[in-house]
């Protein structure tokens, strides 16, 4: 696997990382890549699952519930904590894997988070994970995989106010790390990709 700019990713600074969300592999790749202890934010439900739930728990990952509103902030804010208190976090502002390879609509948990932590916020793009574990299919297909690491997004001075702003920006540079490293992906025909609010 090839690890893009991988010296952004020496920087001792608390940060956010956020990804593109492709396929069930996204995590693991993740968790071999990324060279620092981090916690990744979780639907909720899989804290339910044998072993899973165990080990989620065990490990201090972040779990998130997005039921209502109410229980999707508790959980952002959580998230929250975890930065604050100097680790890392992971997540897919996605919320869901794509079915087509193309990016989907980020939601605005991982800017509103950044922001309320002080932290900046790191793009990262997986690119060849759909193609090895597309949504719906049960076996590998193997072929080279990519993780590019983009230039920190600074969020001093911004405010809630600002997250469905930073989340575009979030989204723009996440886009165009993945669709320069794919070109066999269409990208006009991704047009209608957007950000939009939690």
């Amino acid at each position: 696997m090839e690890l893009v700019n991988a010296e952004r990713q020496r920087d001792a600074t608390v940060a956010e990382y956020a990804s593109n969300q492709h396929s069930n592999m996204d995590t693991p790749v993740v968790f071999a890549k990324l060279p620092f202890q981090f916690r990744i934010l979780a639907k909720q439900g899989l804290w339910k699952l044998p072993f899973v739930g165990w080990y989620l728990k065990r490990s201090g990952q972040v779990p998130i519930d997005a039921s209502s509103s109410r229980s999707a902030i508790a959980g952002l804010l959580r998230g929250v904590s975890a930065l604050r208190s100097g680790m890392r976090l992971f997540v897919f502002p996605e919320g869901s894997r794509t079915v087509d390879g193309r990016l989907q609509t980020s939601a605005s948990g991982a800017a509103f988070m950044a922001i309320r932590a002080g932290v900046p916020l790191v793009p990262l793009a997986l690119v060849g994970t759909y193609e090895l574990l597309p949504i719906h299919v049960y076996s590998l297909r193997p072929r080279p995989l990519k993780m590019i690491v983009g230039e920190p997004i600074p969020t001093a001075g911004l405010t809630t106010k600002d997250a469905d702003a930073l989340t575009l920006k979030l989204h723009d540079a996440i886009g165009a790390m993945y669709y320069a490293h794919h070109p066999e992906m269409d990208v006009a025909s991704a047009g209608a990709d957007s950000s939009s609010p939690e």
